[in-house]
């Protein structure tokens, strides 16, 4: 872990840059001047100073690697290299050197065909490739921008949509509800959230599901226990599945009232 410290990473001439700054500290504080923050200043800056040499050491050092990986799994691939009949290719390099020659010698071909030179040849097959690169990355952005309109359009009209089919079930809590959301799963945002709650009241049941979709501020006043403020006469059997209902739905817990009036 050398390459964090100052004074290693800067070599002799890191100890030379902290030795003169000791020197103008102690200077600094036999004539009177402020030399704490000003040798505290001149530390900071040097270890910054090394952090960064450290950083672009460690970036120089990956690419390394990565390079002779590339090369070592090119050279494993014994690929034919026939500018050279009998070798392989060993590098990364040496495909770039192949492939840079096939390009003039086709160039050079072309030039000769058209009373050009290699060189006008070569700068018109760049700008082709650049306007190709241009309108290849124009075409990608238009298609992220009608993919995210249609999107968009989905969303409204979904949400019109399950509105109309259930008025009074709050959308902004069912599509927020964890019990929910883990059920729909990866069909989220696929299909319809009418339907997808369609199917998630047909296995858990109405009172679930309208339970899931109950707003915050009405889950905030339950209590998940006691009467509710007088909904009715609960049993015994009632209280048992209320309170195991609360038990395995901690985040929809319901009151003996809101039980009794599901």
């Amino acid at each position: 872990m050398d390459e964090f410290n100052p004074t290693l990473s800067g070599g002799e001439q890191g100890d030379v840059d902290l030795q003169n700054g000791a020197d103008a500290g102690a200077k600094g504080e036999g004539q009177g001047e402020q030399p704490g923050a000003d040798s505290a200043g001149q530390q900071m800056r040097q270890f910054n100073t090394a952090i960064a040499a450290a950083r672009r050491r460690a970036e120089k050092d990956t690419e390394e690697r990565m390079r002779l990986q590339t090369d070592d799994d090119i050279k494993n691939l014994r690929i034919p290299n026939p500018a050279k009949p009998g070798s392989y290719f060993t590098s990364k390099k040496d495909l770039e050197d192949y492939s840079s020659a096939l390009r003039r010698a086709e160039a050079e071909k072309r030039a000769k065909a058209e009373g050009r030179s290699a060189e006008d040849v070569l700068e018109d097959d760049e700008d082709r490739a650049f306007i190709r690169a241009q309108r290849a990355e124009a075409k990608k952005a238009e298609e992220a921008k009608q993919k995210k309109a249609e999107r968009d359009k989905f969303i409204g009209e979904d949400i019109d949509d399950f509105s109309r089919r259930y008025p009074n079930v709050d959308i902004a809590a069912l599509d927020t509800n964890p019990a929910f959301r883990k059920f729909v799963g990866t069909r989220y945002g696929k299909e319809h959230l009418a339907d997808l709650y369609g199917d998630f009241v047909a296995l858990v049941g109405e009172a679930t599901a309208s339970a899931a979709a109950k707003s915050d501020d009405r889950q905030a006043r339950s209590t998940g226990h006691g009467s509710g403020g007088g909904g009715g006469t609960i049993t015994a059997a009632q209280r048992a599945a209320l309170k195991e209902w609360n038990e395995d739905h901690p985040e929809m817990q319901m009151t003996e009232k809101e039980f009794l009036e599901r």
